[in-house]
């Protein structure tokens, strides 16, 4: 077992108190994460904050209550090197147990038309990502896997590092998350196969897309603009340049900070629109639930 490892390698650095960082799907295990720690000699601290991946180090919050090293549960770094923690953090991924194959029948029928598949997945499932994988060949399709085939919520290097050899996309996962990042990248069809659910879906994102083009016409006519800034750590980005670049066009910019954006930070706010620069998915997932427009920088400028 990781966790087990990863126990035994703090212990032998001395490590007595740990930051417990885990994300929502793994709150169940809290307890049983705790007392699995105790029982072996460290001293545990469970956030209830949700944690988003790498990018939401809390490595500032877990030195104030003076623990020595951080337990992300869940994820991994992802290469993130950039990413510098003020303190050690041990990764720990944790694996679902289901193998994928009771979806086989309908992942061949969604893909019978086409023959070069490309196949990520998040994290969790990467048990059932192998099994399938090893189906698709046995039934004749060509497979394509970017890298390590793993995906992230903003991170779909190893997609695109595929898409010119592929006819289209499979992405093991649960719900559209993750498939729909992808299907905004690339040209290509995108299908999720949901590991929970046992269902295939194809990803419509034409909804999303005459949203955008909406909100870019409100940029273009809009008098003040508010910049969206996150200060979770691997979420920091320079503003300045984009502040000056929109005030060259004559708008008036306001710079707005938070940890996790929602409707009711921006209450109140009477500001024609939004920029954000924080997490990419701020500016896919759930827009119409905003009443102010919201746009990523990336649609503007690059």
């Amino acid at each position: 077992m990781e966790l087990e490892k990863v126990v035994k390698e703090m212990k032998d650095k001395g490590i007595k108190r740990v930051f417990v960082q885990l994300p929502e799907g793994l709150k169940t295990k809290s307890l049983e994460i705790a007392d699995f720690l105790e029982n072996r000699g460290l001293e545990s601290i469970i956030s209830l904050e949700n944690t988003y991946g790498a990018c939401d180090l809390r490595d500032d919050e877990a030195s104030r209550f003076k623990c020595d090293a951080i337990l992300h549960l869940g994820h991994n770094d992802f290469g993130f090197e950039w990413l510098k923690s003020k303190i050690p953090v041990f990764y720990v991924e944790w694996f679902s147990d289901k193998s994928g194959e009771e979806g086989f029948e309908k992942i061949e029928k969604a893909l019978k038309e086409f023959d070069k598949i490309g196949v990520v997945y998040s994290i969790q499932y990467k048990k059932a990502f192998e099994n399938i994988v090893e189906f698709l060949k046995k039934i004749g399709k060509k497979v394509f896997v970017g890298g390590s085939g793993q995906t992230t919520g903003c991170n779909f290097s190893n997609a695109i590092s595929i898409e010119k050899d592929v006819d289209v996309f499979l992405v093991v996962s649960s719900g559209k998350f993750h498939a729909s990042g992808i299907a905004l990248n690339v040209n290509k069809p995108v299908f999720v196969f949901d590991v929970e659910t046992n269902n295939v879906q194809k990803i419509d994102v034409n909804k999303y897309l005459k949203i955008k083009a909406w909100n870019k016409k409100i940029f273009e006519d809009s008098k003040s603009v508010g910049l969206l800034l996150s200060w979770k750590k691997g979420q920091i980005k320079d503003f300045e340049l984009v502040k000056k670049k929109i005030e060259s066009l004559g708008k008036r910019v306001y710079v707005f900070a938070f940890d996790e954006l929602n409707e009711n930070l921006l209450e109140g706010l009477k500001i024609d629109c939004l920029i954000n620069l924080s997490c990419p998915r701020i500016s896919v997932d759930d827009l119409e639930r905003y009443r102010i427009p919201i746009i990523d920088y990336s649609d503007l400028f690059l």
